[in-house]
């Protein structure tokens, strides 16, 4: 039974990721309101050891020999490079498999070297850019509060100057908050500072942290492109305001944790759920079991499983 590792799983950024969760739920050093995985338990910026490297390491060296997949992806329940063990993980990835290593953060830690340092030897690094300054920073993110809006742009120029691998920026619009035409000219300057090889410009799809949270219109996303399009060239800009489609990897040996460990880093809709179970020619009872890990919450119309954290 695998703990930290999961999929692959479809990516429209990545192809098919297997993931590596590296985090507990819910350690990080941001409260997005937006965030799919519900609001955070445990506001810290400062490193633990949450799990022995070696635990990770040994799963990780069974899935890279058994699973078909086009990026290895370090993720968490939470921020990931909170995990202190995360750059001995990196230099196993890169020492011991072929494919492409990224990571999906927000970004903040990298104000510190020694997280920069981990993370120069990934080939993608994805970072949220969700604000234009200290104020919309505070409501959208509201982050530790040893962070800083100019500290944390200030960190992510230091790192583009010392990579040479990819930097994905991602911009989450809330609707009435941070979807405005001034803070599409502010994001965009941000942008220009650290100059990401593509921006992808998101909208919540999933239950948020808070149930207020509502997604902008389509004009406005497309509004919000053009502005942002006069610091970034608008071949880098991309629009994704849809949940990913595609084929999960399921162990049939283990589906229910198969399951539970996608759950644990996204949502997933009743639809999803009921195409595992077809395609992996499941038992349908195997839905009454997850209930017994998660909750159905309705966002858009559309219902969700959403892991409760009672395994």
């Amino acid at each position: 039974m695998f703990k930290y590792v999961f999929g692959p799983v479809p990516s429209r950024r990545l192809g098919r990721s297997l993931g590596v969760n590296v985090v507990p739920l819910k350690y990080c050093n941001f409260n997005c309101i937006y965030c799919q995985l519900g609001r955070t338990k445990y506001l810290v910026n400062d490193q633990s050891m949450f799990y022995e490297p070696e635990e990770i390491i040994r799963e990780m060296e069974i899935a890279v020999k058994s699973r078909d997949y086009d990026y290895l992806t370090f993720i968490g329940d939470g921020e990931p490079t909170l995990y202190a063990g995360l750059g001995k993980l990196i230099r196993w990835a890169r020492e011991n498999q072929g494919k492409p290593l990224a990571i999906l953060t927000n970004g903040a830690k990298l104000a510190d070297e020694t997280v920069r340092n981990w993370l120069s030897e990934l080939d993608v690094v994805k970072v949220s850019t969700d604000t234009c300054n200290e104020r919309v920073f505070r409501m959208v993110n509201r982050p530790h509060r040893s962070i800083t809006f100019e500290g944390f742009i200030n960190g992510l120029e230091e790192f583009r100057e010392e990579f040479s691998g990819q930097i994905w920026s991602e911009v989450m619009l809330v609707h009435g908050v941070n979807d405005t035409e001034e803070c599409a000219e502010k994001v965009g300057e941000v942008l220009s500072r650290y100059r990401p090889d593509r921006v992808y410009l998101m909208v919540p799809t999933r239950p948020p942290a808070e149930p207020w949270v509502k997604p902008p219109t389509s004009e406005t996303l497309i509004k919000f492109a053009n502005t942002i399009s006069k610091y970034i060239n608008k071949d880098r800009i991309f629009i994704i305001d849809s949940i990913e489609r595609g084929e999960f990897y399921i162990d049939k040996n283990d589906p229910l944790n198969s399951i539970l460990n996608i759950l644990k880093v996204q949502p997933m809709t009743i639809e999803q759920i009921m195409d595992i179970i077809k395609r992996n020619k499941l038992e349908p009872g195997i839905v009454d079991e997850l209930r017994k890990f998660v909750k159905e919450v309705v966002f858009n119309g559309i219902k969700y499983l959403v892991y409760s954290g009672n395994d």
